[in-house]
């Protein structure tokens, strides 16, 4: 796939996940520390890691950040549910398999669905080919409503 625009959002769904994995505070820190660097990304500063309380403090999970030059990556895990959501994005362009991989191994996700977004069509790296981008999803558009 052809990245155009400002960048690429990973997004991954992970179900079926390991649930102590999930609930480790520790691996998700190291995740969000260790990940730009297999991307060849460059971290800001240091990941900021949270442990919740769901409601009525049944339910504990954790959710983290780390802001990467390129942008953030966030991993946000709901070890009851065994579920966890990842976004990875990037003003540049990266392995979008190795990423995967690396979150599925790491947590151990049984099943997953991922989304990829160009962020920022429009975005001015190359004013031509946003506007012809710009004008052919208007065309198809109107074509499909009309």
């Amino acid at each position: 796939m052809e990245l155009f625009g400002f960048g690429p959002h990973l997004m991954i769904d992970g179900y079926n996940a390991n649930a102590e994995k999930l609930a480790d505070f520790e691996l998700v820190r190291r995740v969000l520390d260790e990940l730009p660097t297999e991307m060849g990304m460059t971290k800001v500063l240091p990941p900021f890691v949270y442990r919740y309380d769901g409601q009525g403090g049944q339910s504990t999970g954790v959710t983290g950040v780390v802001l990467i030059a390129e942008s953030h990556i966030a991993i946000h895990t709901f070890p009851e549910k065994r579920f966890v959501s990842v976004d990875i994005f990037s003003c540049k362009e990266f392995d979008l398999s190795k990423a995967l991989s690396s979150v599925v191994e790491k947590f151990e996700i049984g099943r997953y669905e991922t989304y990829l977004i160009n962020r920022g069509k429009e975005f001015p790296k190359d004013p031509d080919l946003a506007r012809q981008i710009v004008l052919g999803e208007r065309e198809y558009l109107e074509a499909r409503v009309g």
